[in-house]
């Protein structure tokens, strides 16, 4: 967590957007396989989709422009 405090707002959102962008492909992935007949890998795509939403509403979140004190 000390990191965070180091690392600039622009860099926490690049960081943010990178990950939302790999767990959509880790996502598609994981579709791709269950499309292929693995569906014991349903649950492992739900999983890539919900980190995909939390980085994309952390991404969001970052992008808001501070109100100041």
């Amino acid at each position: 967590m000390a990191a965070d405090l180091i690392r600039s707002p622009a860099v926490r959102l690049l960081h943010a957007r990178q990950d939302h962008a790999i767990c959509l492909r880790l996502a598609a992935s994981y579709r791709h396989r269950v499309a292929a007949g693995e569906t014991d890998q349903r649950e492992a795509h739900a999983w890539a989709l919900g980190l995909a939403r939390r980085w994309r509403l952390l991404a969001t979140e970052l992008s808001q422009p501070r109100a100041s004190p």
